[in-house]
C-alpha cells in the first residue's frame, strides 16, 4: 500500500457540491466514441493490421479531432471523494484488471481550447470488484448507506487503503495521463471515472467520465477479473447521474482503441472557463 502525501497543502475543506461547483466555469468534453473490435479483446493476436496502426497513431496523438471544447453541466462529486493527494500517474497500486491509459486534456473554452497549463487533476474510481478504496465496508452489490453521509453527500472513508487514486499537474500542453484498470460496478451506477480539476486552487471542474458501453460489456463478460460478477444491468443510458446532469449524446464518453499488447487507451479533452 501506497502511502499518502500529506506534505501537500489541502487547498480547500470539503463543501456542498453546489459550492464547490462552478456551473459558469464548468468543463464541457468533446468527446468522440470509437468502439474497440470485439476479437481484439478477446483474441489479442488476432488483431487486424489496420488496428495497429490506428493504435500507433492515436498513441503518438490520442487528442487528435477532439478540438471542440464546449462548457457542459457538472456531475455531482459522489461519496467517495478523499481529498488526500497522491501525485502519481500510475494509480494501479496492485489491482488487477484490463489495463487502460487515460490522457486527458485541460483547455480554456473562453480563449479558442487554449492549453491550461499547471492545472491539478485528481481522479479516482473504483476497482473490478466495484470497491472503493477508503470505503472497502460498502457491499458494491447493494446501494450504499449514505445515511451518515455530511452536507455534501460525502461519506467518511474507515480505512488506509489508497489504489486507484492519484493526482498529475498539467503540462504545457494541458494534458495529463494516467496508467490505471478499466472500473467494475457498484449499485446502481454504470461504470465511470471521477475527475476534479483545480486551477489556482479553485475547483473547475468536477465530472464523471464514462467507457462506450459495448467494451464494457465485453470485459465484464470474459476477463477473469470482472466475470464472475458479470455485465452490470446499469448501464450509461439508464445511468441516474448522467441523467440528472442533463447529459446528451456521448459527450461524456471517452474515445478508446485497442493497444498492442492487451492495453486500452482512451482520451478526453476537457474545457472550461479559467
Amino acid at each position: 500500500m501506497n502511502s499518502v502525501n500529506n506534505d501537500v497543502e489541502q487547498s480547500h475543506d470539503e463543501l456542498p457540491n453546489d459550492l464547490l461547483v462552478n456551473r459558469r466555469g464548468f468543463m464541457g468534453t468533446c468527446l468522440a466514441a470509437s468502439f474497440v473490435p470485439i476479437a481484439s479483446l478477446i483474441s489479442p493476436a488476432a488483431e487486424a493490421t489496420n488496428w495497429v496502426k490506428e493504435s500507433a497513431r492515436f498513441e503518438a496523438d490520442p487528442f487528435e479531432g477532439l478540438d471542440i471544447c464546449p462548457v457542459a453541466t457538472a456531475a455531482v462529486e459522489g461519496p467517495y471523494y478523499i481529498d488526500n493527494r497522491i501525485f502519481r500517474s500510475d494509480i494501479t497500486e496492485g489491482q488487477s484488471g484490463y489495463p487502460i491509459k487515460l490522457n486527458i486534456k485541460i483547455v480554456n473554452s473562453n480563449n479558442n481550447c487554449t492549453p491550461v497549463a499547471n492545472a491539478l487533476v485528481s481522479i479516482w474510481h473504483c476497482n473490478a470488484k466495484g470497491e472503493y478504496s477508503g470505503y472497502l465496508f460498502s457491499n458494491p452489490d447493494v446501494k450504499a448507506d449514505l445515511s451518515g453521509a455530511d452536507a455534501s453527500g460525502h461519506v467518511k472513508s474507515r480505512d488506509e487503503e489508497r489504489f486507484l487514486r492519484g493526482v498529475q499537474v498539467s503540462d504545457s500542453l494541458g494534458r495529463v495521463k494516467f496508467k490505471t484498470i478499466v472500473p467494475g460496478w457498484y449499485n446502481p451506477r454504470a461504470v465511470h471515472f471521477h475527475i476534479k480539476v483545480f486551477i489556482e486552487n479553485r475547483v473547475y471542474v468536477s465530472t464523471q467520465l464514462y467507457l462506450p458501453q459495448s467494451l464494457t460489456n465485453i470485459i465484464h463478460s470474459t476477463h477473469s477479473d470482472y466475470k464472475d460478477r458479470g455485465v452490470s444491468i446499469f448501464t450509461n443510458e439508464n445511468d441516474t447521474v448522467r441523467i440528472q446532469s442533463g447529459i446528451s449524446g456521448n459527450t461524456d464518453i471517452m474515445r478508446v482503441v485497442y493497444n498492442e499488447p492487451g492495453t486500452l487507451i482512451a482520451s478526453a479533452t476537457l474545457g472550461t472557463t479559467a
